[in-house]
């Protein structure tokens, strides 16, 4: 099968999204796919924002997918010798301590093994507020740990927030201008955004149902949101950007940021495979592999039922999912407008339903 059978195949994919717009199930949506190494399709539908069609230069704010371009970055600068997995956080951070902080590692936090919450309890009022990032990632100091590190799995934004803190003071540069230097400039990412500023307001879709939305504080529609850059939630990037950075990791893209090894880190578990504990607090709790980066293919029902054992990839509740199969060699990026907020059990039937039919597409074989 070429290239071109494969965009062809791809139409129910594109069929499917359409759906999700005429329906009103969301304002707009994209897609983009790539197999064996190159572009297999890419479809965009609906409404970026009020007036605004979708595009192929629509820059959709990623939400939780910008945690895997934090542990890039973090895991470049273990390349470099600058950091090891397991040192612990108050190696880098000396005032991370107490109620068993001493014991946290940076792969507690980049695997979600850490105990520490998932974010402040009072997130929408520090929107409300416009706090700035440095208080944000200061509350994670604070509350008390869920468990003692290592023992089980909760995901969690503070991770990655003091993930991205130990990065910079290790490196002693701001933490987006690392993000910018060791993944965004060598992975040729033009249309990647941390953070997002007035320059491309223009372009960004307008995301339904996030915390403070209509406010001054909006978590992905504002200024102050997205002028953040906080390592768990600050990306944006067109769909096609969204796809290349997939490709960095896939084993037919020609672009790498990292060695083979230091991918293998992000994309293969490094939990032991059976931490208990659950994605999200509103999901059931099950087994959660985890890479240094990337979450595993496990049994969570959130990236795509028919991807293979080997998969790995990161969803964001903006309504976006980047999934990559290496064994079938398929990067698939979905991104659209619609927050999880506004009813879990849809936002995930959309992206499992688009991942599958993609690799259904792209696996079948012709009859002999």
């Amino acid at each position: 099968m070429t290239n071109n059978d494969a965009t062809s195949r791809l139409q129910r994919t594109f069929d499917l999204i359409d759906g999700f717009v005429e329906r009103g199930e969301v304002d707009g949506a994209a897609v983009a796919v790539a197999w064996r190494g190159e572009p297999a399709g890419e479809h965009y539908a609906g409404m970026a924002r009020p007036g605004v069609a979708t595009s192929a230069g629509t820059v959709w704010p990623l939400a939780s997918i910008s945690k895997v371009y934090t542990a890039a970055a973090v895991i470049a600068l273990v390349e470099r010798g600058d950091l090891t997995l397991s040192m612990p956080v108050r190696m880098i951070l000396p005032d991370f301590t107490g109620d068993g902080r001493e014991a946290i590692t940076l792969r507690h936090l980049l695997t979600h093994t850490s105990g520490l919450i998932y974010e402040s309890p009072e997130m929408e009022q520090r929107l409300l507020a416009e706090t700035p990032l440095d208080e944000l990632v200061d509350e994670a100091y604070a509350y008390p740990l869920q468990f003692a590190p290592g023992s089980q799995h909760a995901y969690s934004d503070y991770n990655y927030a003091i993930a991205g803190r130990v990065a910079a003071v290790a490196a002693g540069r701001p933490f987006p201008e690392l993000v910018r230097e060791l993944v965004l400039e060598p992975g040729g990412l033009n249309d990647t955004f941390f953070p997002s500023g007035p320059e491309v307001f223009d372009r960004l879709a307008k995301v339904v149902g996030p915390l403070a939305e209509g406010t001054p504080g909006d978590m992905y529609n504002g200024a102050y949101g997205l002028g953040l850059a906080h390592p768990a939630f600050g990306v944006s990037a067109t769909a096609g950007d969204l796809l290349r950075f997939g490709l960095l990791f896939a084993p037919g893209g020609r672009t790498r940021v990292l060695s083979e090894a230091g991918m293998r880190l992000m994309t293969t578990d490094q939990t032991g495979g059976n931490t208990p504990g659950s994605l999200l607090p509103d999901l059931p709790a099950q087994h959660t592999p985890w890479g240094a980066g990337f979450a595993v293919k496990g049994d969570t029902g959130t990236a795509g039922d028919l991807l293979s054992p080997a998969s790995f990839g990161h969803g964001g509740a903006t309504g976006c999912t980047l999934q990559i199969d290496p064994v079938e060699d398929i990067v698939i990026a979905y991104v659209s407008n619609k927050h999880a907020r506004t009813g879990r059990p849809p936002f995930t039937r959309r992206q499992v339903s688009v991942v599958n039919t993609v690799v259904a597409a792209l696996t079948r074989r012709p009859l002999s």
